[in-house]
């Protein structure tokens, strides 16, 4: 009896110590989530008082449009037979400005585009001073863009594009950002003057109660995974709110059977005009494995999740980020 009371206490002494130790391992792997979490969002934080301070700038100047109106050398700017008004900007040092043919008020557009040259100065600032910010734009109610570093614009741009129908621009309108806000874009989005794929923090600009246009900063996310992702020997991830995966290192997206990625990288897949998001969905997936593991990190807000898949057996660890709402995933085997 006394060698079954042995054993017996054996027995539950070393369960105790495999959970003990299972414990440890996750605490450990949702720590490292949670620092390059930290690391991520320390670079990223600091843009939303720019963009903030950026939004009030803005805002003063429609106060004193009439003498930045006076003070702008109109010969600068080109209307060609179309009609279609932009900066050929030859220096290079400007913004890149047109007036879309869909502005219903061309004539209130050019004030406004005259009113807000002083912004060239502040974004040639920003983009200076955070390396992360590789474009800095406004785009108007009126239907007008201003856009640093100047780009190719006859070559890149359709000249009756509606610049208030893209999501970098409704998502910060009155009705959907009433507080006025920063708004970091869950979804990301390819860039309309040729940066790829994109995630962009954008903020309204208001004179009194009126919506002159919403001012916003674009990170690519070749950039962003170069920053934070590939400084990591481990297999990391992003995943959107939606279960689409928007970043992340070749031996992970490979691990969860994803279509074969161009040239073995991922980069070039979301550099790609047509990468399809929903190839790179988890809930799409054709593993049910991949599928459930969705489930359990974004709707049922779990850390931790084993599967199979292949022949291996993986573990899967996720932690969600602050910004963006996005999903940070560790899977090794």
């Amino acid at each position: 009896m006394k060698y079954l009371f042995f054993i017996v206490f054996s027995i539950l002494l070393f369960s105790v110590a495999c959970q003990s130790d299972s414990g440890s391992e996750e605490l450990y792997h949702l720590q490292m989530l949670d620092s390059v979490i930290r690391k991520v969002e320390a670079d990223l934080l600091p843009l939303e008082a720019d963009i903030f301070a950026l939004a009030r700038f803005s805002s003063s100047l429609f106060q004193k449009s009439d003498s930045l109106i006076s003070k702008v050398d109109k010969s600068k700017f080109f209307t060609d037979e179309n009609g279609f008004f932009y900066n050929p900007n030859e220096s290079g040092m400007e913004s890149t400005v047109f007036i879309s043919l869909t502005s219903e008020d061309k004539e209130r557009a050019r004030r406004e585009v005259f009113t807000t040259e002083p912004m060239d100065e502040a974004f040639r600032g920003i983009v200076a001073q955070r390396e992360m910010v590789c474009q800095v734009y406004f785009n108007a109610a009126s239907n007008f863009s201003r856009l640093y570093p100047p780009y190719d614009l006859l070559n890149s741009i359709d000249p009756a594009l509606d610049v208030t129908a893209f999501n970098f621009y409704y998502q910060a309108d009155q009705e959907r950002n009433p507080s006025k806000d920063a708004v970091w874009l869950e979804e990301v989005y390819i860039d309309p003057v040729g940066r790829g794929w994109i995630l962009s923090l954008v903020h309204p600009v208001y004179f009194g109660d009126e919506l002159k246009g919403v001012l916003g900063f674009d990170i690519t996310l070749s950039d962003l995974m170069n920053a934070f992702l590939e400084k990591s020997n481990k297999k990391l991830m992003l995943v959107d709110s939606q279960g689409t995966i928007v970043a992340g290192k070749a031996e992970a997206i490979e691990a969860l059977s994803m279509p074969p990625l161009k040239n073995h990288a991922y980069l070039q897949t979301i550099h790609s005009d047509n990468f399809r998001k929903e190839d790179f969905n988890l809930f799409k997936s054709k593993s049910k494995e991949v599928r459930r593991m969705g489930s359990k990190f974004l709707l049922e807000k779990e850390n931790y999740h084993s599967f199979e898949l292949g022949g291996r057996l993986f573990e899967a660890y996720c932690k969600r980020m602050n910004l963006m709402g996005w999903y940070l995933l560790d899977i090794h085997d």
